[in-house]
């Protein structure tokens, strides 16, 4: 059994959540979902903490014992029976003097004394064996950090010479100048200009949608010589690629893609983040359900930028609605209820009209019940059990409908059970995407 594993088991038996055990050891909850997926471990004082905590030794902790020994901190009720049990071997007879008895008292006292202080010393030793092993540990994760940066650059050096090498243009540029909400519209301008000039060559301009929709070509007119000049406007989607292709008066064809643009769509919405501690439970027959228990709280996080680094801000639409959902495999399980919230929020609803979105707005902007760059609010699930089996993806999900009847679904993040462990775990991939496509939302 791994680290993570036991201090998940003894966080269950102790009926802890994540964020509360977080809370009792000065850390956040996704450094406790790490510790229990292994993806880290803990430092040595959040170790020795835990074994107070967990009342087991960090032997145990770390795999090296197989018994859950109680700690070393205090003495536990075996060592205190063994000082009890030196005592008496030593314990003074009717006939002893006085003398005698204080001998044997100090002598018992001394046994004990020694007891704790080979015990402490067993303990002081195992966390130099701990630190010297976190040492190693990072030693060899910066060889292999260091490895990696080098294939990566490498492979980069590769691939950019074989783009130079069957690239059909000397120098091309795009840039994003503006998207409109109402239109679902984003507008581009591009310039290309080929490697190889032919009298009487033409060129044109198109973009396409991830999905493989491609918006009609536009012509290009040539300016300053060899450079073609166009201006794009395409449907708004999460990824949008811009191309172009020079045509030869011979009847040739040659096509480049130009730049990749991610995340359109769902920039013109507000950023929002659903956050919820997603548990589990094993029930009959080797099957698992995943527990939304009473109680329990998530929070919907609002990001007021809604901008990217090195990317132009784009117009984000109003929202209409806005609700939180459950998803089992991109389909809805059910729809969370917000708190009540003052100023916000005055009765438990499902659903948050654009309005109470305004007001969220203003709350924030007097730093209210929040922090002065986002602003919160609370919500939950009606208690429950849901079938959970190998394969399955679940995903607590904002789904936002604007005033122009668009809709973006915003996941922040994806959890399915672990074959092999039989626990929730964080899976891999992008949870970025928010075009509804393959949802079900009823």
């Amino acid at each position: 059994m791994t680290t993570g594993r036991r201090v998940a088991q003894k966080r269950k038996e102790l009926g802890f959540s994540q964020e509360a055990l977080g809370e009792k050891l000065g850390v956040s909850r996704q450094s406790i979902y790490k510790w229990e997926s292994d993806s880290a471990l803990p430092e040595v004082e959040k170790l020795v903490a835990l074994s107070r905590l967990f009342g087991v030794s960090v032997g145990w902790l770390l795999g090296v014992e197989e018994e859950a020994a109680p700690s070393g901190g205090e003495l536990t009720a075996e060592q205190l029976a063994l000082v009890e049990e030196i005592a008496a071997r030593y314990a003074p007879k009717p006939r002893l003097s006085g003398h005698r008895r204080t001998v044997v008292k100090l002598s018992a006292v001394t046994a004990a004394v020694c007891l704790c202080l080979v015990l402490w010393g067993f303990y002081r030793r195992l966390e130099d064996l701990t630190r010297n092993d976190s040492q190693l540990q990072a030693a060899i994760n910066r060889v292999e950090g260091g490895v990696n940066i080098q294939i990566n650059e490498v492979s980069s050096r590769v691939e950019e010479l074989l783009r130079q090498q069957n690239a059909i243009t000397a120098d091309y540029g795009t840039t994003l100048v503006d998207a409109d909400p109402s239109v679902s519209q984003a507008f581009f301008q591009a310039y290309a200009v080929p490697k190889q000039y032919v009298e009487g060559m033409t060129a044109e301009f198109y973009t396409r949608n991830g999905g493989g929709y491609q918006d009609p070509a536009v012509r290009a007119e040539r300016k300053e010589g060899q450079r073609f000049t166009a201006d794009l406007r395409c449907g708004l989607a999460e990824d949008i690629v811009v191309s172009v292709a020079f045509l030869y008066p011979d009847g040739t064809r040659q096509t480049q893609v130009l730049d990749r643009y991610e995340g359109l769509y769902g920039r013109t919405f507000p950023a929002v983040r659903a956050d919820y501690g997603l548990g589990y439970r094993p029930v009959e027959n080797g099957t698992f359900a995943l527990v939304m228990t009473e109680g329990e709280c998530g929070f919907l996080d609002r990001d007021p930028s809604g901008t990217q680094p090195g990317h132009p801000a784009l117009p984000q639409a109003e929202l209409k609605s806005l609700r939180v959902g459950l998803f089992r495999n991109m389909k809805l399980v059910d729809w969370a209820v917000f708190n009540v919230t003052p100023g916000v929020v005055e009765e438990e609803t499902a659903v948050l009209t654009g309005e109470q979105w305004k007001a969220l707005d203003k709350l924030r902007q007097n730093d209210g019940g929040g922090t002065k760059g986002c602003q919160w609010l609370n919500f939950h699930f009606a208690p429950q059990e849901v079938p959970a089996e190998a394969g399955d993806v679940f995903q607590v999900a904002a789904v936002m409908e604007d005033v122009y009847g668009r809709t973006a679904v915003r996941s922040s993040g994806a959890f399915g059970l672990n074959e092999g462990w039989k626990e929730l775990t964080n899976l891999d991939g992008d949870t970025s995407n928010t075009d509804p496509e393959g949802w079900v939302l009823e």
